[in-house]
């Protein structure tokens, strides 16, 4: 370079630097990963900015296919309760255990600013229709709650976007341990009244809601933190959460499958009662 001249370098925009390739899940469920190169401030504040028409549809329909085919499971072994009472006690169950649990990944993530929302999964509804109508076992896979992070945070915030990821994952199996401890003690209230109240269908099917309810919601959040997966592409929420707070992973992780491991043990007999 000639003396007394000066050479201009321009730097590369940061969607250029951090290229992102779009993963092969990303491009089945549609999200737009198209070069923003910071992370809008997003404000959730109106029902309809939180909810698309087409993801409460989403959600509806999982939440029926899996009340009729978990509570065709519960009427083969229970049959002392109609089918119509399964259903129905299935449904109000895992209103809590499942609409709850991704609509705290969702709330969450909208809290960071992020579009997030639930889509179905069509395979995994008619596979737990399959299952527990020929199998007499229900294996449930409906869907799951995306969250859209802008492609460069994980570089340029990766401490930060640990973090929010990992309360992300985290908000779903905390609400199933709430929900756990709050359906046990009102079985437990519900089963001390029980001899004053007298035994009928009514009273065993509330008694079955709060059992059942005990035991999914313990079971899912013991379930969904298992550590496995990798995190930067597809985990459960455990492996996500180990990686943001092991303190945190470790308590709710041990309290979770040891309550579970009780109940299955008939030491909390919330399901011993229906000979379950």
């Amino acid at each position: 370079m000639a003396k007394g001249k000066v050479k201009i370098v321009r730097k590369r925009p940061l969607s250029r630097v951090f290229s992102y390739k779009k993963q092969p899940w990303e491009r089945v469920i549609g999200l737009n990963y198209q070069g923003r190169s910071s992370r809008p401030s997003l404000n959730f504040r109106r029902f309809r900015d939180r909810f698309t028409r087409r993801e409460l549809w989403n959600i509806a329909i999982a939440w029926a296919v899996l009340a009729v085919a978990f509570g065709y499971v519960l009427f083969l072994d229970i049959r002392s309760i109609p089918l119509v009472y399964m259903i129905a006690a299935s449904a109000i169950v895992l209103g809590p255990a499942f609409i709850m649990h991704e609509l705290m990944h969702k709330f969450e993530a909208q809290k960071f600013g992020y579009q997030a929302q639930f889509m179905i999964w069509p395979a995994g509804l008619i596979l737990a229709l399959v299952t527990a109508f020929l199998v007499g076992l229900l294996f449930a896979a409906p869907g799951a709650t995306y969250f859209q992070p802008d492609p460069e945070e994980p570089f340029m915030d990766p401490e930060g976007f640990t973090q929010r990821y990992g309360v992300i994952s985290f908000a779903g199996p905390a609400i199933n341990l709430i929900f756990g401890f709050v359906f046990l003690l009102l079985f437990y209230l519900f089963m001390f009244f029980l001899p004053y109240i007298g035994v009928s269908t009514v009273t065993i099917f509330v008694a079955l809601v709060f059992g059942l309810g005990t035991f999914i919601n313990f079971y899912l959040a013991a379930f969904n933190l298992l550590p496995l997966g990798n995190p930067n592409s597809i985990a459960l929420d455990g492996a996500k959460v180990f990686r943001w707070n092991k303190k945190y992973w470790a308590a709710s992780f041990g309290v979770s499958v040891t309550i579970s491991a009780l109940i299955l043990l008939g030491v909390i007999p919330v399901l011993k009662v229906f000979g379950l």
